[in-house]
């Protein structure tokens, strides 16, 4: 994809973290932005913020679990633009721990993990893509994976999603080798985003299961002093926007991942169950 003036661009979780990084980094290039996010006041900011820069842009309240809700968004989308030419299907949300973890409530925070990292992603790329193909000019889909993506990071519902994202633009792509659009899987370790916190954009109904011992806590603050030190967002925009522009499918972010995904993968072809996340960078 080469022409950006003019185009569309939809990226879901597009109000904080990488989203907004994204859609900062486009509307340098001239395109319009549709941002999809469910926390609707920090939504209304930043759509202020680009309309007050002159962008032509149109904010979303969307929660990508629904089908529903993905469906509406597409049509506002259509509606204002016309046609969309990058989908970035970013939202995302960490939940769930180990598999074996001693709690009555874990298919309840990994249901809806699951939901929005990876049903949220199928229902935008069936929402869209067949627009993209069908107007047949240039067009690029980006699904955030992560490093847990790639390797078996112990963070349970959130690597399993994380996998099923990479796997998901690798089909995608397959299923598009014949079409306009391009497909990237963004893989990214610790960048410091709101991600440790998404807890706060629980439905309602499982506010309740939350763990709130003091262990908990403790968990949860490591993670958060994690996240925070990792890298800008807006250095994982530069990547993205660089990956699209050379149509390039896996994008990495950090110093080490290759060799971290070629330590896994090649523990994998000796037969050998591949522990080595406990050394290696995860977002």
């Amino acid at each position: 994809m080469q022409e950006f003036t003019g185009r569309t661009a939809v990226i879901t979780g597009g109000a904080s973290g990488i989203g907004l990084a994204v859609a900062q980094r486009l509307a340098t290039e001239g395109m319009h932005l549709v941002l999809a996010d469910i926390e609707a006041p920090v939504l209304a900011r930043e759509v202020a913020d680009f309309e007050a820069g002159g962008v032509e842009v149109l904010g979303v309240e969307t929660d990508v679990s629904d089908r529903r809700s993905v469906l509406a968004m597409r049509d506002q989308a259509i509606e204002r633009f016309g046609t969309v030419e990058f989908l970035f299907n970013n939202a995302g949300v960490a939940g769930g721990g180990a598999l074996l973890a001693e709690d009555d409530d874990y298919e309840d925070i990994f249901g809806w993990t699951l939901d929005v990292n990876l049903y949220g992603v199928l229902h935008c790329i069936r929402a869209f893509v067949p627009g993209m193909i069908a107007h047949g000019r240039p067009a690029h889909v980006i699904n955030t994976a992560s490093m847990a993506g790639l390797i078996p990071a112990p963070l349970g519902a959130y690597t399993i999603s994380k996998y099923s994202s990479l796997c998901m633009a690798e089909l995608l792509a397959g299923e598009c080798v014949d079409t306009a659009v391009n497909v990237s899987a963004l893989c990214p370790a610790f960048v410091a985003t709101g991600i440790a916190d998404s807890t706060r954009n629980l439905p309602e109904h499982l506010v309740s299961t939350v763990d709130e011992s003091p262990e908990a806590e403790l968990r949860a603050n490591a993670i958060r002093d994690l996240v925070s030190g990792g890298i800008a967002p807006a250095e994982v925009a530069e990547a993205v926007f660089a990956a699209v522009v050379d149509e390039r499918f896996l994008i990495l972010t950090h110093d080490g991942s290759e060799e971290t995904v070629r330590s896994r993968t090649e523990a994998l072809l000796v037969g050998r169950v591949p522990y080595d996340w406990i050394d290696s960078p995860l977002s």
